[in-house]
């Protein structure tokens, strides 16, 4: 039985070294990492999907929507804080920088500041407005936002370290545990503010274990890299569009459409999101060697790799279309009407391996690049939102989703490609 095992094992060392000629990667390096990033990206889509049939089934599109637009409100408002923050510590961390988890965990609720006084504005304006769900909405999202934000970055201090497989398991246990809490709490009541304190408490609770068993497993030292702080800031300050942008179609369709219509428009975004996750999967697998390697050399290898992803991609939203309506009959009923939508908004995915080429202008503090791209993408989409989802509802938003993906694409292609080496 061992030289049974032993022969299958020399066989797939054997299959992984012989790919490498041709996908001119570390292919076991590849594999090992990408068992485990797979291994728990699976559990938290599956996790997800339960919280998700959950939802559509025990509570009304109202309440939904009411909660879905009070998180994207808190998505836009974490854009004031040092969103660089999770990039730069995997970065610094594979460089050998392990005192950047304190630090970033420190200076991200430093920083914080200025997301909470714009809860409590936005908090108070809903007062004014007589809507006291909203209000108090606003309120929890204040005191409870960015600690779950900052302790979150145990997770990326992991993947700066290289193992994939306790992040795998730490990773597991943030989404297994706060969705048990999530979903208990949707059963029992519908009310979209005990399910955001639900949200926030039971996610926090769990960040802050995981960040110190990251310390005491690890034992990280204490260097911190004196350009880490000024480069997130920077980093921060590029992304404020893009987290803008990330969360306004949700915030329109609830000013113009209502709750009920967001419910629908976020249903049809669900499988796309956990699908986008599995796509990052070779990404951050790929960004501690992406952080070790000169630029002129990847300029050379990247493109290959990313367009070799893209086919993947394209191949995987076919699969995905095709079978949509008999996942949304089966787990979303009440919301068969999104699936139209949800094989739309799937051709996005073609063009998400662009996280490749933006991860490598990050590794290597390429801030012209990243300021272009940062200014031009982000106010683009806004700009397109505003522009054509009043015009045309839910499908304007699902058209801008996809423009706006393969325009990322091409712009972060080419400012790759013709960055100073």
């Amino acid at each position: 039985m061992d030289g049974m095992f032993e022969s299958l094992k020399n066989t797939f060392l054997a299959v992984a070294r012989w790919s490498e000629v041709y996908t001119k990667t570390d292919m076991l390096y590849v594999m090992h990492g990408g068992f485990w990033l797979t291994l728990a990206k699976a559990i938290g889509m599956v996790v997800s999907l339960v919280v998700a049939i959950a939802m559509a089934n025990w509570i009304s599109p109202e309440v939904f929507g009411t909660f879905r637009f009070v998180l994207a409100g808190a998505g836009i408002i974490g854009a004031l804080s040092l969103t660089g923050m999770s990039s730069v510590v995997v970065q610094t961390v594979a460089r050998g920088y392990e005192g950047a988890l304190r630090a970033g965990v420190r200076d991200y609720l430093r920083w914080s500041f200025i997301s909470i006084a714009l809860s409590l504005g936005v908090a108070s304006y809903y007062f004014l407005q007589d809507n006291v769900i909203l209000g108090i909405g606003f309120l929890i999202v204040a005191a409870l936002n960015p600690l779950l934000s900052a302790y979150s970055l145990f997770s990326q201090f992991i993947s700066g370290k290289k193992d994939f497989q306790t992040q795998a398991v730490y990773d597991s246990i943030a989404d297994i545990i706060p969705a048990v809490i999530l979903v208990t709490t949707v059963f029992f009541f519908d009310n979209p503010l005990i399910i955001l304190l639900s949200y926030f408490s039971a996610g926090i609770l769990m960040n802050v274990v995981l960040y110190h068993a990251t310390i005491r497993k690890f034992r990280p030292n204490t260097a911190v890299d004196p350009e880490t702080l000024p480069f997130v800031k920077h980093l921060s300050f590029m992304g404020v569009l893009g987290k803008v942008g990330e969360n306004i179609d949700k915030v329109l369709v609830f000013h113009y459409l209502g709750a009920a219509p967001l419910a629908m428009y976020s249903f049809a975004q669900t499988p796309i999101a956990q699908l986008k996750l599995l796509a990052d999967i070779p990404v951050r697998v790929a960004i501690p060697k992406i952080s070790e390697r000169d630029f002129s050399e990847l300029r050379t290898t990247l493109p290959r790799k990313t367009f070799m992803l893209v086919g993947i991609m394209f191949l995987a939203v076919l699969v995905y279309v095709i079978a949509a309506p008999f996942l949304f009959k089966i787990l979303f009923p009440a919301y068969i009407g999104a699936v139209i939508y949800t094989q739309a908004l799937a051709l996005s995915l073609i063009f998400t391996p662009s996280a490749i080429f933006s991860s490598a202008l990050t590794a290597h503090l390429k801030k012209r690049e990243l300021y272009i791209s940062q200014a031009i993408l982000p106010i683009l989409k806004i700009g397109l939102f505003v522009v054509l989802l009043p015009l045309y509802g839910i499908w304007g938003a699902i058209w801008v989703t996809v423009i706006h993906q393969f325009l990322t694409f091409v712009c972060f292609g080419y400012l790759f490609w013709h960055a100073k080496a």
